[in-house]
C-alpha cells in the first residue's frame, strides 16, 4: 500500500453538510457512498465472473472460507476443515450463522450453493468437484475427482445462500455483513447492515455503491462530498488535488491485466496467428500507458506479478514493428487491414485513441467501438465479439483462474465459461489439466510457464498491461486496500 498524501486537517464545512458527523460531538458518521466505475452483471452470484460484480455482492454473501487484505486464506462460514484423504476435504460450519431472513445457515445450503454454481459461469472454480455431502447440519465434504490444491482458493468465489433461491436471483440474501435494500441498473445499491453478523457489528451502517464511470466524474464527486470513496482515477488529476486536505489518494499494486481477446470464430483477419502476433509487436505497452493517465505498467504476460504462475523473466521486448509488418506480409496483407476493436467506454476513452495511433503505424486501421460494460459482457458471452478489450484478474492469486476460465476448452465441468473467443488447443488443455492435480509447487509452477508460452506463442489474448488499484477517501474514512481490488463496507469506519 502506497499513501500518496496524508493529512490530519479537518474537512471545512462549507457545502459539504454531509460530512459535519465528524467534527460535531454526535460520533462518527454511520453512512458511506462508494463510486464505483461500472455497474455489477447481475444479482445472481453465480452467473458472472466480474471483479467489479464480486467487490459488491462480497458484502450481502460470504463463502467457506476467505482471504483477508494480502490473499491469505482465512476462515468464513466454514471456521475449520480437514483431508480425510487426498481427494477429501470435510469443512465445519461455524454454528449460530443466520440468513439476513433468519433462516440457519446448514450443510444443506452449502450443498445446495456449491452445486448450483457448478452449472453456472463460476463453474471453472468448481471443476474438480466431483460430489458435495452434507454429513450432518454443520459438516460438509466436498469430494475432488484428482488431488486438487487449490481448492481452497476457488472456494473463495462461490457465495453461499439458501437451498430453494429462486433462480435468477433478483433480491440477494446471503449471511454477509450488509442485507440487500435496492438496486438500480445504471444507478446503484443501497445496502445496510446486520448489527448481528457473525463478525461482530459493522461500523458503517448503511451504504450505497453508485456508478460513475468517467475517472473525472468520480473525483469530482469525492472533491465535491457526494462520495466517500473512489477506485481509478487519472494520474494527470492527481496535480488538481494536492492541496486539497479534504481527500486522500491510496495506490496499491493490483491483481488485473488488461487483455486484447479474439474471437476465431467468427473470421476475418484475426483468425491468422501472424495477424494476432504482428498485433502483439507492434503495440508499445509503455507509451499506451503514458497516453492514457493511468496508474498502471506494461506487461507481456497474462498474470500479474503478484500471482502464481507469473515467469520473472520476461522474454519479450516491444515494440518491434518491423517484425510485425514482416507477420503482415507473411500473414497476406502487406498493404495492412482494417479491424473493429469493442471494449468499454472507459477504456475507449482512455487508450482508444493511442491504439489506433500505434496499430497504424504497421498498416492497421482500426476503429474503437465503447459500450457500456454491461453491454459488453452480454456481447462477449454471446460470442459475438471479434475483437475485444477485457481485463481479467487472478483473484485467488493462481494463474489457474485465466488458464481454466478464459483459455481451456469449453466443457460440462465448466471450463471456458469466460473463453469468449471459442479458443481451443488440445495441448494447452492438457497442460492446465496437469497443473491443476499437480502437488508438487516447483513442478506445478513449471507447468503453469509452460502453458503460459504456449499461451503467448498462439496469441488468442494479447497481454496490455496491468493496473494499479488507486483510491481517494475523503478524509476521516479509515480504508486499507485490498490486494484482491474489492471494496469490503466492514472494513470501512469514520474517526471519532
Amino acid at each position: 500500500m502506497l499513501p500518496m498524501k496524508t493529512t490530519g486537517r479537518r474537512l471545512a464545512a462549507l457545502g459539504l453538510a454531509g460530512l459535519l458527523a465528524l467534527s460535531c460531538g454526535t460520533g462518527p458518521r454511520r453512512d458511506a457512498v462508494v463510486a464505483m466505475e461500472d455497474d455489477i452483471i447481475t444479482l445472481d452470484p453465480y452467473l458472472h465472473d466480474d471483479s467489479i460484480t464480486h467487490s459488491v455482492l462480497a458484502n450481502i454473501y460470504d463463502a467457506l472460507v476467505a482471504f483477508d487484505r494480502e490473499l491469505r486464506l482465512v476462515p468464513s462460514l466454514a471456521e475449520r476443515w480437514e483431508n480425510p484423504d487426498d481427494l477429501t476435504w470435510r469443512f465445519h460450519l461455524r454454528p449460530g450463522v443466520t440468513f439476513h431472513d433468519g433462516r440457519p445457515l446448514s450443510a444443506a445450503d452449502v450443498k445446495y450453493s456449491l452445486e448450483r454454481a457448478r452449472r453456472g459461469k463460476v463453474g471453472h472454480y468448481l471443476s474438480m468437484v466431483r460430489e458435495v455431502r452434507a454429513v450432518d447440519s454443520l459438516t460438509v465434504e466436498v469430494l475432488t475427482r484428482r488431488p486438487y490444491p487449490v481448492l481452497l482458493n476457488k472456494l473463495t468465489f462461490i457465495a453461499i445462500m439458501p437451498a430453494g433461491t429462486p433462480e435468477p436471483v433478483a433480491a440477494p440474501l446471503g449471511t454477509g455483513a450488509y442485507r440487500f435494500v435496492s438496486y438500480r441498473r445504471g444507478a446503484g445499491m443501497t445496502l445496510e447492515a446486520r448489527p448481528s453478523h457473525w463478525r461482530g457489528r459493522p461500523a458503517i451502517e448503511r451504504a450505497t455503491f453508485t456508478v460513475l464511470p468517467e475517472d473525472s466524474a468520480r473525483l469530482r464527486a469525492l472533491l465535491d462530498g457526494r462520495v466517500d470513496l473512489i477506485r481509478d482515477l487519472d494520474e494527470r488529476d492527481l496535480d488538481r488535488i494536492k492541496d486539497r486536505p479534504e481527500v486522500e489518494i491510496i495506490s496499491r499494486p493490483g491483481l488485473g491485466v488488461s487483455l486484447l481477446g479474439v474471437n476465431t470464430a467468427l473470421g476475418g483477419p484475426l483468425r491468422n496467428r501472424d495477424v494476432r502476433r504482428a498485433v502483439f509487436w507492434a503495440l508499445d505497452p509503455a507509451a499506451l500507458v503514458a497516453a492514457s493517465g493511468m496508474s498502471a505498467g506494461p506487461i507481456n504476460q497474462l498474470v500479474s506479478p503478484y500471482v502464481m504462475g507469473y515467469m520473472s523473466e520476461d522474454e519479450y521486448r516491444r515494440p518491434d514493428r518491423a517484425r510485425a509488418a514482416q507477420l503482415l506480409r507473411r500473414a497476406g496483407y502487406p498493404r495492412g487491414l482494417a479491424l473493429e476493436l469493442e471494449t468499454s467506454k472507459t477504456a475507449a476513452d482512455q487508450i482508444g485513441a493511442e491504439l489506433s495511433r500505434q496499430l497504424s503505424l504497421v498498416g492497421i486501421r482500426l476503429t474503437v467501438r465503447g459500450l457500456d460494460w454491461p453491454e459488453l459482457s452480454g456481447r462477449m458471452d454471446r460470442r459475438q465479439s471479434a475483437f475485444f478489450l477485457v481485463g481479467w484478474s487472478c483473484s485467488s492469486g493462481d494463474a489457474s483462474d485465466l488458464f481454466d476460465a478464459c483459455l481451456r476448452t469449453p466443457d460440462t465441468l465448466g471450463h471456458g465459461s469466460a473463453n469468449w473467443g471459442g479458443y481451443r488447443n488440445p495441448a494447452l488443455d492438457r497442460l492446465i489439466e496437469r497443473s491443476g492435480q499437480t502437488l508438487d509447487s516447483r513442478e506445478r509452477i513449471d507447468l503453469l510457464h509452460r502453458a503460459m508460452r504456449l499461451t503467448l506463442e498462439d496469441m488468442p489474448l494479447i497481454p496490455l498491461y496491468v493496473r494499479d488499484r488507486m483510491y481517494g477517501r475523503r478524509a476521516g474514512l479509515s480504508f486499507s486496500p485490498r490486494q484482491d481490488g474489492r471494496i469490503r463496507l466492514d472494513e470501512l469506519s469514520w474517526a471519532r
